[in-house]
């Protein structure tokens, strides 16, 4: 009796000490995971834009790992065209994004399967349509928002807004807009769905003619066009793709409060106008470009990617980073394309990492 007593305590150690080195290994790799941006679960891969040409005009989308690995090219436009704006679906298994002509006189919507190569329009700009642009997926993943202009009279009488479209190219109708009559001098950019789907925001630019004037950033219920809120001051030029945080707490953007060349710094605020923040105090020298938050990201901080310049190649090229904030403030960058062409259009999906 006492030679199974012996047994089983012996077996029961053995147990425990191997519990404890799974727990050990288990430890480590969380945290080699929370360097990478946190579990493949909630935070997968990475897909940005890249230009091939210092003038910007030839363009292909490609994804990453979040920790810079496996960089891969995912698109191939036809000659004469260009891929821009990607953007995940919501359960990671396709990206959105607009196919557009070098002379841009000719776009269209498209989705992507990256792990079939599937590629079918949704939209076919034919007609009244000119460009249709920057899509972004909504929640249930059966719609999308994007920027649309309609003409084609006179240059004086284009229209723009933000439509919806259902992913098979159905029920396309303006949200933002809806009844303003052309000269409009305000133009409407880059929009994002609210996590519930209820709310739209967007980027809203004053024109003169056709100057650009300033920028702001602005949040809708869909279906109340007569209800938009403007949720950052024209003085500060707030704008590029503002997307709302997981939990939509935040709505995260760039301002270049001088002009075009003066410092471009990141900036959050709360849906309701409140709490404007600037997350990072760079000088023009460093411009912040597109960025998303990770799948993970909570109201009290987590990883973001953005494009930015002053990074690894010459002056003047851009490079994907991952930027980790805590308290509202950067305290981490991490530089992850290191290319000598300009990176940038980042936005993270739920897609797992490869490899």
């Amino acid at each position: 009796m006492c030679r199974r007593l012996a047994v089983t305590v012996a077996v029961v150690m053995l147990m425990g000490l191997t519990a404890l080195a799974l727990s050990a290994c288990g430890g480590q790799e969380a945290n080699k995971m929370s360097e990478a941006g946190g579990s493949a679960a909630a935070n997968g891969q990475i897909a940005f834009r890249r230009w091939f040409d210092p003038d910007q005009r030839k363009g292909a989308l490609f994804t990453m790992n979040p920790d810079g690995s496996h960089v891969r090219q995912i698109t191939h436009p036809p000659k004469g065209w260009r891929d821009n704006a990607p953007a995940w679906s919501p359960d990671g298994e396709r990206i959105a994004f607009h196919r557009q002509t070098i002379d841009e006189s000719d776009s269209r919507l498209m989705i992507f399967n990256p792990d079939t190569g599937d590629t079918h329009a949704v939209t076919q700009c034919t007609g009244r349509c000119l460009q249709d642009l920057d899509p972004a997926w909504a929640p249930d993943g059966d719609s999308l928002s994007f920027h649309r202009y309609l003409g084609p009279e006179t240059v004086a009488s284009v229209k723009d807004g933000i439509w919806i479209v259902g992913i098979d190219g159905s029920n396309p109708h303006q949200v933002t807009k809806v009844d303003s009559k052309p000269p409009d001098e305000t133009e409407e950019w880059g929009s994002a769905f609210s996590p519930n789907g209820k709310m739209v925001v967007f980027d809203r630019v004053q024109k003169e003619g056709s100057r650009y004037l300033s920028h702001a950033v602005f949040v809708q219920p869909i279906g109340s066009p007569e209800d938009a809120q403007q949720i950052t001051p024209w003085n500060l030029n707030c704008q590029d793709h503002p997307k709302f945080s997981p939990d939509g707490k935040l709505v995260l953007f760039r301002c270049l409060p001088e002009d075009e060349e003066g410092p471009s710094n990141l900036y959050w605020v709360h849906p309701d106008g409140t709490g404007l923040h600037a997350l990072t105090h760079e000088d023009a020298d460093k411009q912040y470009l597109g960025s998303s938050f990770s799948p993970s990201f909570s109201g009290e901080g987590g990883w973001i990617t953005v494009g930015r310049t002053d990074g690894y190649g010459e002056e003047g090229n851009a490079d994907v980073f991952r930027v980790l904030i805590e308290d509202g403030e950067v305290v981490r960058e991490v530089n992850l394309t290191k290319s000598e062409i300009w990176d940038s259009a980042p936005v993270w999906g739920s897609h797992p990492p490869v490899g």
